[in-house]
């Protein structure tokens, strides 16, 4: 038993110090493995990147390094910094690995010409890089809360910084974030949602959440609170110090507008009544002591004022926008959004300046079957189009929320569903579109497709379930008679969500369909009627369906099981998913399969990247030197070219 017990010790042991090389290095260690090749595959085989003019996706903070606004750092909601030496026009994405969460602020030390920059990021605390954001490392010791709201820096004490934070209050740094201390804890409270300071460094303003504003006038070491014009104290959301003026202070809260100061806080004017709405997040004065302020709202308007009472609407972003915050540059504003960067020079005529900020969230892809270079890609912000075979994309419908995209064979309609439960449809290649609605069951369109030969028909798969059009995505009928949706008893009757399907290209008429987390149906009539296939699969989860159309041999893709392969119809399966996972490298949901002309078949997966197949998928092999991320959403094959879209960037495949 001793004997036993040795054993038994030495390999908990050995699991633990397993646990602590992956928790340290070994994680690190086996994601720099993934994103290569497999030792068989031929040298010189690259994923490239096939998405310049993909531009835009949120962007959450804007911070400027320079006297004359020209060096410029904008974070994303996914903690991806950018850098702009030209005032935000063009923009360069920084390599440093990113948290996940979304940047709150960004301040940058002027006197390391752009090399140290920290950052509050929400859900992972304060970050500091001093190799201008190539590297970051965390520097959150004496942070109370990783929940990080807003940051400053006085412009002349940058070895000063405050830190809000929504759970644990201020906290102040005087060692250029490398360590912190909070201050205010007694009067300022736990939520913070706004900071600023003087130029010194001597006068700072701090916005609540709960008890209104409150001023320091020895650098954060007393604090008194400031009486505003609303009321009861509000929620202050945005403060701004005129740097031409610093007695002159500018504050937003929400429902009641804004609150303008010339004396430092102690007197105040209004905005008048009616004048802006209730959700305003952020305000800026106008650059170089010119008369104006801007103010963001959360509904995504920016507004102007030349005095700070009256207000005039200026731009809008389209619906489901947000404003974040405001930055001046140089002799200019620019708006940090949730459509990218917008710019202006005057604080009233607002345009894109998202050049270079790859932060679209890409949904699918699709080629013209008359026309190989020419691309659609489905994005949150609206259908882009490539006309030279995915070297360069510019947005040509409207900007909206677009989950999938499908061009049909004449090789000028291209429908997009959106997920507001609509189509757009156009007929001359996506130049002019119109919106369809009627008949389509659900919210989100996120699967289109048409039978591959005979009449133009179309399918469209929603989260509530199928819809058959039968004049080339101009009208549309939900034909869902027998999916059958069923759950335990007690449970919450869910949607008929449909997951994936695939028209069978030897029979017209005849589909394969996942239901959501409810396995396989078939039709054989367009769907008028579905019937349940007895599968089987170890799993009812399936993700992605296609078909070699040479010998209609189908391929399934799991959430966790990998791939299955049927070679009767659907009928049975087997399943086939040998070098999709490691033990340390699992897959994830294969997201999508293709099957190329020279039969080698291409799975998308969630975790793992790209495999290919060049045995009918009974061998899997990584294929992903190149890839810039590993969740693969969308991959397609189009005049001999392969393509592979990720959640940000699309690429494409070199050999040589």
């Amino acid at each position: 038993m001793k004997h036993v017990g040795r054993i038994l010790t030495a390999v908990l042991v050995v699991f633990a110090l397993a646990v602590v090389w992956y928790a340290r290095s070994g994680e690190a260690v086996v994601t720099r493995r993934v994103f290569t090749n497999a030792a068989s595959i031929a040298e010189g085989t690259i994923w490239v990147r096939s998405d310049k003019g993909l531009f835009g996706g949120p962007v959450t903070a804007i911070a400027n390094l320079s006297s004359d606004g020209a060096v410029v750092y904008a974070g994303t909601r996914e903690d991806k910094i950018y850098v702009s030496s030209d005032g935000g026009s063009d923009w360069t994405p920084l390599d440093g690995t990113s948290s996940g969460h979304y940047v709150a602020g960004i301040e940058v030390d002027p006197r390391a010409n752009g090399r140290v920059v920290g950052k509050a990021v929400y859900g992972a605390g304060f970050f500091l890089s001093e190799d201008g954001g190539q590297t970051w490392k965390n520097a959150s010791r004496g942070l109370g809360s990783r929940s990080l709201s807003c940051l400053a820096s006085p412009a002349g004490s940058p070895d000063t910084l405050f830190a809000g934070t929504g759970d644990a209050g201020l906290f102040i740094s005087r060692d250029g974030g490398r360590s912190w201390s909070r201050t205010g804890r007694k009067d300022l409270g736990d939520r913070i949602a706004a900071v600023d300071a003087s130029r010194d460094g001597r006068t700072v303003y701090a916005g609540t959440q709960e008890t209104g504003l409150f001023v320091s006038r020895d650098g954060g070491g007393t604090w008194n609170a400031i009486v505003l014009p609303f009321g009861s104290q509000p929620m202050v959301m945005g403060i701004d110090i005129d740097p031409a003026d610093e007695l002159r202070l500018a504050v937003t809260v929400t429902g009641g507008g804004i609150g303008l100061s010339k004396d430092g806080g102690r007197a105040w004017v209004t905005s008048r009544k009616g004048s802006l709405p209730s959700d305003c997040v952020a305000v800026e004065f106008l650059p170089g002591g010119a008369p104006g302020l801007v103010l963001g709202t959360q509904s995504g308007a920016l507004y102007f004022s030349a005095d700070g009472l009256d207000w005039q609407l200026t731009f809008q972003l389209p619906d489901g926008g947000h404003v974040f915050g405001l930055g001046r540059s140089g002799m200019g504003m620019l708006a940090a959004t949730s459509y990218g960067v917008f710019s202006s020079r005057d604080g009233m005529a607002w345009s894109e300046s998202s050049i270079g900020i790859t932060n679209l969230t890409l949904a699918g892809l699709a080629a013209s079957p008359v026309d190989a270079d020419v691309l659609y890609a489905a994005t949150d912000q609206g259908v882009f189009r490539s006309t030279d075979a995915g070297i360069s994309w510019s947005r040509c419908s409207e900007s909206k929320g677009i989950i999938s995209v499908l061009v049909l064979q004449d090789g000028r309609t291209v429908l997009a569903g959106t997920s507001v439960g609509s189509v757009l449809r156009s007929v001359d290649g996506g130049d002019h579109w119109i919106t369809v609605s009627h008949g389509i069951p659900g919210v989100r369109v996120s699967i289109l497709a048409s039978r591959p030969a005979g009449p133009t028909i179309v399918y469209a798969g929603t989260d509530g379930g199928f819809a058959v059009s039968n004049d080339a995505g101009l009208t549309w009928e939900p034909r869902n008679i027998g999916l059958v949706v069923t759950t335990p008893a007690g449970s919450p009757t869910p949607r008929t969500e449909i997951a994936a399907f695939l028209p069978d290209t030897a029979t017209p008429g005849t589909v394969i369909l996942s239901l959501l987390g409810q396995g396989l149906y078939i039709t054989k009539d367009d769907g008028n009627h579905w019937k349940r296939l007895q599968s089987s699969m170890d799993t009812p989860w399936i993700d992605s369906l296609a078909v070699d159309e040479e010998t209609d041999r189908f391929y399934a893709g799991t959430d966790t099981k990998g791939v299955y392969i049927s070679q009767d119809g659907g009928a049975t399966w087997s399943r086939s998913s040998s070098g999709l996972s490691t033990i340390l490298s699992v897959s994830g949901a294969v997201n999508t399969i293709a099957v190329a002309p020279d039969d080698i078949v291409y799975a998308g997966t969630q975790a793992r990247g790209v495999a290919m197949s060049q045995d009918d998928g009974a061998i899997w092999q990584r294929l992903n030197s190149g890839l810039p991320d590993l969740d693969v959403r969308c991959i397609i094959v189009a005049g001999g070219g392969v393509f592979a879209m990720t959640a940000h960037g699309v690429v494409r495949l070199q050999t040589q």
